[in-house]
């Protein structure tokens, strides 16, 4: 009789990187006879009204009918309390059956042995990578062996508890191959009504060793480039709407991330790829292969602008280059720009809080994403707490109280502006641009709305004493664009809430305009691989894997990108020959069935659209001839230069694309639309 095991995980989106690793190293290095290895995804227990017996029951009644001689455990901040709930369930119910963490949260020998002090029932942790030591514990106790062989566990003997010495670093061409359809079928998860953000890794490891960051922890490393456009190209072939690369430096090295780039942009079908790149590594060329590619920049790290706090950390951060990556990535990039902020960190404070948040938007940054700090196990943060005077919760996750210099009174007050930063981003984006496009303070900004207490449960742009406040803040040129850029939040706000209801045919422009003068907001499930900004029409994201609408800045109405027209949306980006442009959208449309006449049309209606201006006064952009491309081959486009709202109708934008120019330019009718809307703001 083979050893029976559950291999038990959590999280939001079903899936699990780091479970398929270990699911696909048990099948290579254990045959099914020896170990009956099976693996059980355990959801977010069920309220009690709407479904009686809950995911607890759900996991219980598997294991009763299994009878597992082993249930593993994967273990991280957000599923800590599930699993040793679970855990407590199992050493009840079933108290022959051992039990096993692993994961993020057993990281280091500090904490293997707390957890093993902390709760009796627990008889194994595995310490770090576990693609070899979890086989070959398996392996021993399934054959009644020795686990002391096994390296990287911590277990009990009758002496008390024990810690093998370290597992090697694990060989990552050693690892199976786990994105190939005869271990991982991905149709299953594109067919969900919300798929999961699929996570792949093209390496491991950093190469900072940042005191409170786990990817410093195993060396840094790269798996083969064949083993990964091999896995690539099953994945975006899938048609997985989303794919986020984990890489702590996208690629390891430049010159493999421009590798990359080739690969996915030969393999992509419409999949948000996410990556976080090296800094060092952005210049024009790699925006310009990662714009090709339909990769998307998650986040720049900058956790803190200040240099004291840096160096404590053992941050290597230059800030030249991170000015340098961030201006060209919102210059020629084509999603918001976004960086990390980290609060609570030692030699930090308030004041220091202030002046990263002002350093980051001064530098092109547009979304702030603040975190609080955690002790993770096995960083040096939680191995030398005391050294740090860290302070912090001992539940997971083990949010900080208090560091080094930072007091717990400048934590509550830069809680409270990181949340103020934060609802300003969310619920009044235009405002927050239209300040930063005027030379405002958004610090200065935040504070002077937590002092008015117009932090009300009710949205900002909903809100009568923020408009009053928007009134008051500044000269009346200010006002007039802050009172505009209010305008258009309402609008937007308006639009979000409305139902999808109609469906337009591009190649019919009277149908087009009749659309635009219906009031209803006009949506289609479609992915968006690409999302434009700091133009007079802007794209904005709506749900997963929910393509959203061209919707002008000011405006109060929009109409369907779709078909070819959503074709063309997709594959421009800021700077690239119109040349390249139509090649890519006739290599990407005809694969999806559309003919070049249409797709022609379609890209002839973005260029119309005011979206974009033309880098050589020769460009030209005419009613195609039958027999001839469209578009110039010899032109080249870019996003047009101001960052503050400009008026112009939907319908004049259709109009124009339904006669297109003939006297060199755009049409006249989009030019007295221009005028007539004007723009707004220095």
């Amino acid at each position: 009789m083979s050893f029976k095991t559950a291999l038990v995980f959590s999280n939001d989106d079903g899936f699990s990187l780091g479970v398929e690793f270990l699911k696909a190293s048990v099948r290579q290095k254990l045959s099914a006879g020896t170990v009956d290895h099976r693996v059980w995804l355990h959801s977010t227990p069920g309220d009690l009204s709407s479904d009686y017996l809950g995911q607890y029951n759900t996991f219980l009644a598997n294991a009763f009918q299994f009878r597992p001689d082993l249930v593993a455990f994967s273990v991280y901040v957000w599923n800590y309390d599930d699993c040793v709930r679970m855990s407590a369930m199992i050493h009840r119910f079933l108290p022959g059956t051992r039990i096993l963490w692993g994961g993020a949260q057993t990281n280091s020998t500090r904490m293997a042995g707390e957890l093993m002090e902390r709760w009796p029932w627990l008889d194994f942790v595995i310490r770090g990578e576990a693609e070899d030591s979890y086989p070959a514990l398996l392996e021993q106790l399934a054959a009644d062996g020795d686990v002391a062989a096994v390296d990287g566990l911590t277990w009990r003997q009758e002496t008390g508890v024990v810690h093998n010495k370290p597992a090697p670093q694990v060989s990552l061409p050693s690892i199976p191959l786990v994105f190939h359809r005869a271990n991982i079928d991905l149709e299953k998860y594109t067919q969900l009504r919300r798929p999961p953000t699929l996570a792949y890794e093209t390496g491991r490891g950093c190469r900072q060793k940042c005191n409170f960051c786990l990817y410093g922890v195993p060396a840094l490393r790269a798996f083969p480039m064949d083993r990964v456009e091999q896995e690539l190209r099953y994945i975006l072939d899938s048609g997985i709407p989303s794919v986020r690369i984990c890489d702590a430096h996208f690629g390891i090295s430049r010159r493999r991330a421009m590798e990359l780039f080739e690969i996915i942009a030969r393999h992509n079908r419409n999949s948000i790829v996410d990556i976080y790149p090296d800094s060092k590594h952005v210049d024009r060329e790699y925006i310009e292969a990662m714009n090709r590619a339909g990769c998307r920049v998650v986040s720049l790290g900058l956790q803190s602008s200040d240099a004291d706090t840096l160096k404590t950390a053992e941050r290597k951060f230059d800030e030249s280059v991170f000015r340098s990556a961030a201006r060209l990535l919102r210059k020629h990039h084509n999603y918001k720009l976004s960086a990390d902020l980290i609060l609570g960190m030692p030699e930090d404070n308030y004041e220091k809080v202030r002046e990263s948040i002002r350093f980051a938007y001064r530098n092109g940054v547009e979304r702030l994403h603040f975190a609080p700090l955690m002790a993770f196990p096995g960083t040096n943060l939680y191995e030398r707490a005391e050294q740090f005077g860290l302070e912090h919760f001992d539940f997971a996750p083990p949010l900080a109280i208090q560091s080094r210099g930072y007091p717990v009174s400048d934590y509550r007050r830069s809680m409270v502006l990181a949340h103020t930063i934060e609802r300003i981003q969310n619920e009044a984006p235009v405002v927050l641009r239209c300040l930063l496009a005027s030379g405002q303070d958004p610090v200065r900004f935040a504070e002077q709305l937590i002092a008015g207490g117009l932090l009300t449960p009710e949205p900002l742009y909903r809100n009568p004493e923020f408009e009053k406040f928007l009134e008051q803040n500044g000269s009346a040129e200010l006002t007039v664009l802050l009172q505009a850029a209010l305008t258009w939040e309402r609008a937007r706000a308006r639009q979000s809430r409305a139902r999808p209801m109609l469906q337009m045919n591009l190649n019919n422009p009277a149908a087009l305009i009749a659309a635009v003068n219906h009031a209803a907001l006009v949506k289609v499930q479609y992915p968006v691989q690409r999302v434009l900004h700091d133009w007079e029409t802007s794209l904005e994201l709506g749900e997963r894997s929910e393509c959203t609408y061209l919707f002008p800045l000011g405006g109060t109405r929009a109409y369907l990108l779709d078909g070819p027209l959503l074709q063309a949306w997709q594959c421009v980006a800021p700077g690239m020959p119109l040349s390249v442009w139509r090649q890519w959208l006739h290599r990407v449309g005809t694969r999806n069935g559309w003919d070049g006449a249409a797709l022609d049309e379609g890209l002839q209606v973005v260029c119309l659209s005011g979206a974009i201006e033309w880098a050589s006064a020769e460009a030209r952009v005419e009613a195609p001839p039958a027999d001839s491309p469209a578009i110039p081959l010899s032109a080249t486009a870019a996003p047009r230069k101001n960052r503050t709202p400009m008026f112009v109708p939907v319908e004049a934008l259709l109009q124009a694309a339904a006669r297109p120019a003939t006297d060199g330019g755009r049409s006249a009718v989009v030019e007295k639309a221009m005028l007539a809307g004007g723009t707004h703001g220095s």
